[in-house]
């Protein structure tokens, strides 16, 4: 009994507690063999413990080592970056945050145009503050997490003329998630890269590209979505593999998925970055914690459609209730919107106008993480998140010139990475670090100045001023109980009692898109009459939308029954906007 207990003491001490390919940590019970000298006894004088202690060291590091493979040392001064001070480094990255804030609010106000977007976003937020969760008829194409966060800054920042009108809040708002994305950006590219001024650098190409600086200011659901995917990215690549943060990382994630569907095609390289920053032990259960909590705040609006009775259309599936008004529905209607023929060849011509080079460079930079990905994962990691976007760009039914937000950032994350690798290797091989950094702040103190420059002339154009002026016009000419059709830009102005006047609200103003898709309002309130309707503040969207649609029959008969009392603008450049009074009898 006592050699079987022996043994098993000896097989528990002789373990192996971790092991790589090149590494292993083993612990064992030393084995006195026989003609070895005997273990002390406490009684021997010190030169015998010592010589004891000297062979029995010699015979365990001679039976037990393993060799490890040969390996060159590197100097750290040869691949890591010169040490900066923290204070340093918040100083420089404050100040090109502060450049890029005055930047972006340049003209905020006046440029671009108020968008059809921009409306309904801000309708449909003043809509969920009054006990609506849409101006007209909720159509479930879309959740309420977007606009209920706009609502939630109105709430914030005291309503929506707290910037003069319901848009310049909204803008407000976006300027505030845009700074914030961009000092994401520059926390993911460092981690990614290892390099701080390589994630200086795709800080600004980000942020004062033209094409952010004109997109990032409108009220867009990509807008709101980009930041919370940035925020889920950041959290995974600088979370240090904590389970904590790859949780947060997941409800990030599905706040995004929520505020704009298109989100969701980024969930598999999200889960590859998990996958990648997850220590090995535990990279499993992080990937399926990961996956779950997405799943599960994505579902909490399905169940919310379930519980609400508009999962599911009339006739769908035979024996279960369906709603006019259905989630899946809204989906069906969607992808049954035929494919507009030319319109990504439209919008792609658009964007080489204005950033060809920065287009271009994303592209190249893409291709080559691609293949630098067979050695490196970070450079994949960055090439999958662009081609992503890219896939789901070429392959959309309906491309809008603002569909591009998502990929902006992440075309600067490769174009970072790219460059750094080559330059980390020229660096490396020639053992100065600082040519590095050096090389960084020329290309960043080049490209500050040229992107202002060239920005300069878009910003200062006032194409939103016509739209403010025919706001005012209306409240200082048309009666309060008037009945009033108007893009979704106006809507929430005319009916919130606010603005620089303090005006009384219209509560008899609607969205002209509403007039068809709401029974509710083309039934009840106009009584299919267009006598019933007084004025008509009409843009150059509306007035073709009027004129080659069959839809807006109503709309066309009060057109042209109606006077023009004014107009602003010009159709020169697609600011016209015309205000016709409806004569009835």
């Amino acid at each position: 009994m006592s050699e079987i207990k022996n043994r098993k003491s000896e097989n528990l001490a002789n373990v192996t507690l971790f092991r790589t390919a090149n590494f292993f940590v083993h612990a064992f019970t030393p084995v006195v063999k026989t003609g070895t000298l005997p273990k002390a006894s406490g009684n021997e004088t010190i030169l015998e413990r010592i010589r004891w202690t000297s062979t029995e060291k010699e015979r365990l590091m001679a039976a037990q080592t393993r060799l490890l493979p040969q390996v060159d040392t590197v100097t750290a001064s040869q691949w890591h970056e010169i040490s900066i001070p923290l204070g340093l480094e918040i100083l420089a990255v404050a100040v090109v945050l502060g450049i890029i804030l005055v930047v972006q609010v340049m003209n905020l106000f006046n440029y671009p145009a108020y968008g059809a977007a921009e409306g309904t976003l801000m309708a449909n937020a003043w809509s969920l503050l009054h006990g609506q969760i849409t101006p007209g008829a909720y159509t479930f194409s879309q959740p309420p997490i977007g606009w209920g966060q706009i609502a939630g800054w109105l709430l914030l920042t005291g309503g929506t003329s707290s910037f003069g009108n319901a848009i310049n809040s909204g803008r407000v708002l976006m300027i505030v998630l845009a700074i914030a994305s961009s000092l994401l950006l520059y926390l993911i590219t460092s981690r990614m890269s290892g390099s701080r001024s390589a994630a200086l650098l795709a800080m600004v190409i980000y942020s004062l590209s033209i094409l952010s600086l004109v997109y990032r200011r409108e009220v867009l659901f990509e807008n709101i979505g980009v930041f919370w995917l940035l925020l889920s990215l950041c959290l995974i690549t600088t979370g240090k593999s904590s389970l904590r943060t790859f949780v947060f990382a997941a409800v990030a994630l599905g706040i995004a998925i929520l505020s704009d569907e298109v989100f969701l095609c980024f969930l598999p390289v999200m889960l590859y970055a998990v996958w990648l920053y997850a220590t090995p032990f535990q990279r499993q259960y992080s990937l399926l914690t990961f996956l779950y909590i997405v799943l599960v705040i994505v579902a909490i609006y399905v169940l919310y459609v379930w519980f609400s009775g508009q999962l599911f259309p009339p006739g769908l599936i035979p024996f279960v209730n369906g709603s006019q008004e259905s989630l899946i529905g809204g989906i069906l209607q969607i992808w049954q919107v035929p494919v507009v023929a030319g319109q990504f060849a439209e919008n792609w011509n658009a964007w080489l106008k204005d950033a060809w080079l920065f287009l271009a460079a994303g592209i190249v930079a893409m291709a080559l993480n691609i293949l630098g990905g067979v050695v490196n994962r970070f450079q994949l990691l960055a090439a999958l998140l662009a081609a992503t976007y890219c896939v789901v760009l070429l392959f959309s039914r309906t491309v809008y010139p603002f569909s591009i937000v998502p990929l902006l950032p992440f075309l600067a994350l490769n174009i970072a990475v790219a460059l750094n690798t080559p330059v980390r290797w020229v660096t490396k091989k020639i053992g100065f670090d600082l040519a590095r950094a050096l090389l960084w702040f020329l290309l960043i103190g080049a490209l500050i100045p040229a992107s202002i420059q060239l920005a300069q002339p878009v910003l200062a154009q006032n194409d939103a001023v016509p739209q403010q002026q025919s706001l005012l016009w209306i409240r200082n000419n048309a009666p309060h109980n008037a009945v009033i059709i108007t893009p979704s830009y106006l809507y929430s102005d005319l009916r919130d009692q606010g603005g620089a006047s303090n005006s009384a609200a219209f509560p008899n103003t609607y969205i002209y898109t509403d007039v068809v898709s709401d029974s509710l309002i083309t039934n009840v309130q106009l009584k299919q009459n267009w006598q019933n309707i007084n004025f008509l503040v009409v843009d150059a969207t509306m007035l073709n939308d009027i004129r080659d649609s069959g839809q807006y029959e109503l709309l066309d008969e009060a057109i042209h029954h109606g006077t023009l009392r004014t107009s602003f603008g010009n159709a020169q450049d697609g600011t016209l906007i015309q205000i016709y009074q409806v004569i009835t009898t």
